[in-house]
């Protein structure tokens, strides 16, 4: 086959256009490599990013319970403390009123004239001396501070009276 000055002429150019054709492939092709690259060092940052997440999200939820456990034992040690911190303090609170509550009067005035008097109505009784306790007794009942153990000191009068009685 005989080439021709046009055949040449248009092989040329049809070779051209392709060298074109397959430059502008190549490039759109290095494009595309690049952006599929971008894409997978994307993609690769975001899997890193995403197991990164995923590892402390776990530890969050480990530590959640740790805590959790820790403070339902806390919780349940400081009820226990807390309430018999609260007996404590409850009992300690009764023995010091019961040591300190006032005394009833009658009470009060009583324990005076028991000190005062009882180991010499003793003795008197001991040695037959009825008048002097009786004397002691009328003495004691016209004193103010003896007003509310009055009945008390009657009934004793009384009982030193028949005793007297008994003896004689």
């Amino acid at each position: 086959m005989e080439q021709n000055p046009a055949t040449n002429e248009n092989t040329e150019r049809l070779l051209a256009e392709q060298k074109a054709r397959l430059e502008a492939l190549e490039q759109s092709f290095a494009a595309l490599e690049q952006r599929a690259k971008k894409y997978e060092d994307e993609w690769s940052s975001l899997y890193d990013q995403n197991r990164n997440l995923r590892e402390e999200n776990h530890r969050l939820q480990h530590d959640y319970q740790t805590i959790r456990i820790q403070k339902g034992g806390f919780g349940f040690k400081m009820l226990l403390l807390s309430g018999l911190g609260g007996f404590v303090t409850a009992l300690i609170l009764c023995v010091v009123y019961v040591k300190l509550k006032p005394k009833e009067p009658s009470v009060a005035a009583f324990r005076q004239f028991q000190r005062e008097n009882l180991f010499n109505f003793e003795l008197a009784i001991s040695k037959g001396q009825f008048g002097e306790v009786e004397q002691t007794l009328e003495k004691s009942m016209s004193r103010p501070e003896y007003d509310a153990i009055e009945p008390q000191l009657l009934f004793m009068r009384e009982m030193i009276k028949a005793t007297k009685e008994r003896c004689q």
